[in-house]
C-alpha cells in the first residue's frame, strides 16, 4: 500500500489548459474515484500519477517521495486500461505473467504468483486460453489480473468498465470492490459514471474545466454538494430559482420554502433530490414544517421496484422517486402537492 499525494499540478496541451493547480491526497489502501465530465482533466490527472504525462508545474509523491522525473515503469504502478490491452498472440497466463518476466521472476515463482492472482479474479482454470476466447468480463479479469500480479503500492484505472453492457457491468463492480478489499491496495479509479463512483469508492473527487472542486466520501459530496454543478453532475437534483424574502424563499413556480442554510444572495437556486419528495392528491397530507408546492402530473414511469413522475409546477418539471409499495399509480393531468423537508432543500447563489 502506499500514499499518493499531488501538489498544485497544472498541465496544458497547447492553448487548453487540461488541469489547473489541483492537490488531492490519496490514502494508503482506499478505493478512489476521479469523477467528471469529458475535458473536466481526470484523465490527465491519471496519467500524471503513472509517469505518461509529465506536469507543467506541480508535484506528485508516493509514500513521500517525489516522483516527477521517476520513468513509467520505476514507479511501481500497476495499471488497467479502458480497451485492457491484452496481448492477443499469449494466452492468459502468459497475459497475467508478463510482467513478472520482464523483472526476472524465475518460472516457478511466476507461475505460482500468476495462479494466486487468477484465483483472485476467479479466472483459475483459463491459463490455457487466448483473449479472443474470453468475453468482456473475463478480459477484464485477466487485464486486472495482470496490474496487481506485481504487487504494485498504487493501481490505477482507466474506465475499464465502460466496454461491459450493464448487467456485466454492475456485477464486475462489486467483483473490484471485492479484489481491492482483499489485496489492500491503494486504488485510483477514472470514469465519468456517477453510478461506478457512488458504488465503488471510499473517497470521490469531482473535476471540472481543469479544476477540482469537490472531494470527500461518496455521501457526504452526494448530501451535501457545494455548488450547482456537483448538484446536477452526482445523481439528479431539480433546481428552482426563486428570490429571497426574509429567511424564506419565494419559488417562480410558485410556493413559498424553508432551506437548510439561510440564503447569502437575494436571486437563488435552490436543490432538491427527487428521492427526497413526497408526492400527494391531497393538500397539507405532509407535516406543517414541510416545503410544499402545487402541481400537475405530466408522466408516470414505472421502474420495477420504483416510480418516477414528471410533475408541472408552473413553468418547470419537477421529477420525483417513489418506492414502489403498492403498485398503485398517480393517472397523468392529476393535480398533485409535493412536500419535501427545509433540511433536503439547499440553496445556492443565482449566477
Amino acid at each position: 500500500m502506499a500514499s499518493v499525494s499531488v501538489q498544485n499540478l497544472s498541465k496544458k496541451f497547447g492553448s487548453t489548459v487540461a488541469l489547473d493547480q489541483v492537490s488531492f491526497e490519496f490514502e494508503d489502501g482506499k478505493f478512489f474515484a476521479l469523477l467528471g465530465p469529458s475535458g473536466s482533466g481526470k484523465t490527465t490527472l491519471l496519467r500524471m500519477i503513472a509517469g505518461f504525462e509529465n506536469p507543467d508545474q506541480g508535484s506528485i509523491q508516493i509514500d513521500g517521495k517525489v516522483v516527477d522525473h521517476i520513468p513509467v515503469e520505476k514507479r511501481d504502478i500497476g495499471m488497467v486500461f479502458q480497451s485492457y490491452a491484452l496481448f492477443p498472440n499469449m494466452d492468459v497466463q502468459a497475459n497475467v505473467g508478463f510482467g513478472l518476466r520482464v523483472r526476472g521472476i524465475s518460472a516457478s515463482e511466476t507461475k505460482r504468483l500468476v495462479g494466486e492472482a487468477l484465483e483472485l479474479v476467479r479466472l483459475s482454470g483459463f491459463d490455457d486460453r487466448r483473449p479472443h476466447q474470453l468475453s468482456g468480463g473475463q478480459r477484464q479479469r485477466v487485464a486486472l489480473a495482470r496490474a496487481i500480479v506485481t504487487k504494485p503500492r498504487v493501481l490505477l484505472l482507466d474506465e475499464p468498465l465502460s466496454a461491459l453492457d450493464r448487467t456485466l457491468r454492475l456485477e464486475m463492480e462489486i467483483e473490484l470492490k471485492r479484489i481491492q478489499r482483499d489485496v489492500g491496495i491503494t486504488t485510483i479509479f477514472v470514469t465519468h459514471d456517477q453510478e461506478e463512483a457512488l458504488t465503488m469508492s471510499d473517497q470521490i473527487g469531482i473535476l471540472n474545466e481543469g479544476q477540482l472542486v469537490q472531494h470527500g466520501s461518496p455521501v457526504d459530496i452526494y448530501e451535501n454538494p457545494q455548488s450547482v454543478f456537483v448538484a446536477r453532475f452526482l445523481g439528479e437534483a431539480n433546481l428552482l430559482k426563486g428570490q429571497v424574502d426574509g429567511s424564506s424563499v419565494n419559488l417562480e413556480v410558485g410556493g413559498t420554502i424553508q432551506t437548510r442554510s439561510k440564503p447569502a444572495s437575494p436571486l437563488v437556486i435552490c436543490s432538491i433530490r427527487p428521492e427526497k419528495i413526497s408526492i400527494h392528491k391531497e393538500k397539507n397530507i405532509a407535516p406543517s414544517s414541510s416545503n410544499q408546492i402545487a402541481g400537475r402530473v405530466n408522466e408516470h414511469i414505472f421502474n420495477g421496484t420504483s416510480l418516477t413522475y414528471l410533475v408541472q409546477c408552473g413553468d418547470q418539471v419537477v421529477r420525483v422517486f417513489v418506492q414502489n409499495l403498492s403498485g398503485e399509480l398517480i393517472a397523468p393531468n392529476t393535480p398533485v402537492h409535493l412536500s419535501f423537508r427545509p433540511e433536503d432543500t439547499l440553496v445556492f447563489p443565482d449566477a
